[in-house]
């Protein structure tokens, strides 16, 4: 079978970070136990490889507080990429935790220009998956960062600055953001709008429209958590619509038999995908007929 492997591929550079860090960390406090709260980064074959490490998340259906609270004392704590409530560093230092901060930088970077808006008495509106641990971590910063999603439906009942401070997750998809942003300022025409897409989700977005017309079969390769991952899957769903669309974690979950007749097909990452799993499918499909 003739594959196509669409660029860029690999750990984007947040997640690379975030992964040495936490490797580094963990060879400094050799004796500690070490956890991480939450996934470091959204991929099954990550967090297990950091678990033989002896790094373990701490990822269950507990609240964040009650996740540090049940830590013993003087163990080691790495928040994720995602970022997070800085109120927890607090209890986590209360508990003489030694904690390593991981947020991506972009992330970070977003955060900051919220937080720069807050100042100048803006409300904000904040586009981003509900419940996931970026959008959290975001509408922690203050009261006055309002989930999209939850005032979609009543926006100038509950945003009565008309100059709003619009800001997003950095794994959304770029052309579902465009549409938001399209209704935030039909609403508020002069809203101040800051798109904090990541330059590796955009990347990897754009790429699936530049793949081969040729293509019998996508395989979108990432964790089943992954919202950038997941964000990819329906864009090539879109793209793609009369071609069979897989997501996947590694090349076990590939099955021949669903691929016969088929001649070529095209492997897209998350930027949370290590690249020797990406290589593996790509062998693989090469492999089969």
């Amino acid at each position: 079978m003739k594959t196509y492997l669409s660029n860029p591929s690999g750990y984007c550079q947040g997640v690379q970070r975030a992964i040495a860090l936490a490797m580094t960390f963990k060879k400094q406090n050799p004796n500690k136990e070490c956890f991480v709260l939450g996934a470091l980064v959204h991929n099954e074959t990550v967090t297990n490889e950091l678990k033989r490490y002896g790094i373990n998340s701490i990822d269950d259906n507990r609240s964040n507080e009650d996740k540090i609270k049940s830590l013993p004392n003087g163990c080691c704590l790495i928040f994720s990429a995602h970022g997070h409530d800085k109120k927890l560093e607090d209890l986590a230092k209360s508990k003489n935790i030694n904690i390593l901060d991981a947020t991506c930088p972009i992330v970070e970077l977003a955060r900051k220009n919220i937080t720069n808006a807050l100042k100048f008495n803006h409300q904000v509106i904040y586009v981003g998956t509900p419940n996931h641990p970026e959008t959290i971590g975001m509408l922690s910063i203050d009261k006055e960062v309002h989930l999209f999603n939850d005032i979609m439906n009543n926006m100038k009942e509950v945003i009565k600055d008309e100059k709003p401070f619009v800001s997003n997750q950095t794994t959304l998809s770029i052309y579902e953001l465009d549409n938001i942003f399209h209704m935030i300022k039909n609403n508020f025409p002069k809203a101040i709008f800051q798109d904090e897409i990541c330059r590796e989700t955009k990347l990897r977005q754009e790429a699936i429209k530049k793949l081969p017309n040729d293509v019998d079969v996508v395989f979108i390769v990432g964790g089943k958590t992954s919202s950038n991952t997941k964000k990819l899957y329906e864009l090539a769903k879109t793209h793609f619509s009369t071609l069979r669309i897989y997501q996947i974690l590694d090349e076990s979950e590939i099955d021949p038999a669903n691929l016969k007749g088929l001649l070529s097909a095209a492997i897209i990452s998350g930027a949370s995908t290590p690249l020797q799993e990406t290589m593996k499918i790509k062998v693989k499909l090469d492999e089969i007929w």
